[in-house]
């Protein structure tokens, strides 16, 4: 199907920095949701566009559009997936029974932020089965791959598997390992989620914690929360520097991650943008450094500031993906989740829980627990779900691009439909 063109598209450009996705704002959310009740014929346009829009496409013919759209892919269901653009634009994914189609949406700057642009593109057909995924996954530039598995008592039991055990680079999913070693120092009784912790040096976004007075009283649950429900940067590297670098790189090969050697010495955040945006020396030594160089430079590194790093260096084009990063097969972050599940560790299931990654999944599960991660060139997805009839599973799924960004919504859409299969 052609796309249509609804409207004066105004996109705002949106460059995340960090290894970690951007959350859409609450005004974005609310609209996309207003969205899909619009195309379902539940509202009128008149409740959702600004009036500069219906100038130039009247209500009749967006309710033509939507009445199109229904024939042809029965009546959506909700938004599969949102990437922010900026405060005011966001590239969605529209969930129908037969289809996915993604949108690009502009809002108002200011309330009442109603929609003054959208792009309804090309829908495309629902895999049928786990057998159509690999395809699809095949078909993203790059490399691309994911895994499912039923959980239980012993190891997951794959039911899906595309360059499952392949390393990938993984940006903020590596904080799945941090929450497991503050899982592992409370289940052995050294820490509790009540421990109160000074914030230590700050890192760039995303997050808040940037912002943040250094030494700033926090408990350990609050760092946790913050670092897995948004990606916090400063959060996971006050918690890795408690915890210490060297326990998490410890527990790696028990959480079942065969790519641990890849991920010593495991980085900060803050270190990692200082090499790929620091001095270009240091980048050049770490790329040829064995691992006790590489633990070397980064001591040299432990006094640096990253507040006059040059962030446009983080915009566009992949940077030293393939050496500064966190890597892990989908398959390794499967069982490091079901590592997590297996804890006992409920507060931990709670924080996975703050943010589904997916709203269609939340719908679809009792329980989804998420953590998510990009950089340009960089995706990741994990998800922890238990089924309503009280059995648990887990996907992921990461793509990596060394020569150019990549498309979140697109691997977005592929993993609504893997967890939408294993349901």
């Amino acid at each position: 199907m052609r796309g249509w063109w609804l409207g004066f598209l105004v996109l705002v450009g949106l460059a995340v920095p960090a290894a970690a996705a951007a959350e859409p704002s609450p005004q974005l959310q609310q609209r996309a949701e207003q969205l899909v009740r619009v195309l379902r014929a539940e509202e009128p346009p008149e409740a959702l566009f600004a009036p500069s829009f219906l100038a130039a496409v009247p209500a009749a013919q967006v309710k033509a559009i939507g009445e199109q759209l229904r024939q042809a892919y029965g009546a959506p269901t909700g938004i599969a997936a949102i990437e922010p653009k900026g405060e005011a634009g966001a590239t969605l994914v529209i969930d129908f029974p037969k289809a996915t189609a993604r949108a690009d949406m502009a809002i108002e700057p200011a309330a009442p932020y109603r929609i003054t642009g959208l792009l309804i593109g090309n829908a495309e057909a629902k895999a049928g089965t786990l057998g159509d995924l690999p395809p699809a996954f095949r078909s993203l530039p790059g490399r691309a791959g994911a895994a499912a598995a039923r959980l239980g008592v012993g190891a997951p039991v794959l039911v899906f598997g595309e360059r499952a055990e392949e390393p990938f680079a993984i940006g903020s999913d590596f904080k799945l390992f941090i929450l497991a070693e503050l899982v592992r120092e409370i289940r052995a009784g050294e820490r509790r989620w009540s421990d109160v912790v000074l914030l230590g040096t700050r890192s760039l976004p995303s997050g808040i914690l940037q912002t943040w007075p250094r030494g700033a009283p926090l408990t350990l649950h609050t760092l946790a929360a913050l670092m897995i429900s948004r990606s916090d940067n400063s959060a996971a590297d006050s918690l890795l520097a408690t915890l210490g670098r060297e326990k998490v790189e410890r527990l790696l090969p028990e959480l079942g991650v065969r790519a641990a050697a890849r991920n010593r010495p495991l980085l900060a955040t803050r270190e990692a943008f200082l090499l790929k945006a620091g001095d270009p020396s240091r980048l050049a030594q770490w790329r040829t450094a064995d691992e006790a160089g590489r633990r070397r430079l980064l001591a040299d590194l432990a006094g640096g500031d990253v507040a006059g790093l040059d962030l446009n260096r983080f915009m566009g084009k992949p940077l030293a993906i393939e050496a500064v990063e966190w890597f892990a097969s989908p398959a390794d972050l499967v069982r490091t989740l079901d590592w997590i599940r297996r804890s006992g560790d409920r507060t931990a299931l709670d924080i996975l829980a703050i943010e589904p990654g997916l709203p269609a999944a939340a719908r679809d599960y009792a329980y989804v627990g998420y953590k998510g991660g990009s950089e340009p060139g960089v995706m990741a997805m994990a998800f922890l779900v238990r089924r309503k009839d009280g059995s648990w599973a887990a996907a992921a799924g990461a793509w990596n691009d060394p020569a150019a960004p990549v498309d979140q919504a697109q691997l977005a859409a592929l993993m609504g439909r893997l967890l939408s299969l294993i349901r």
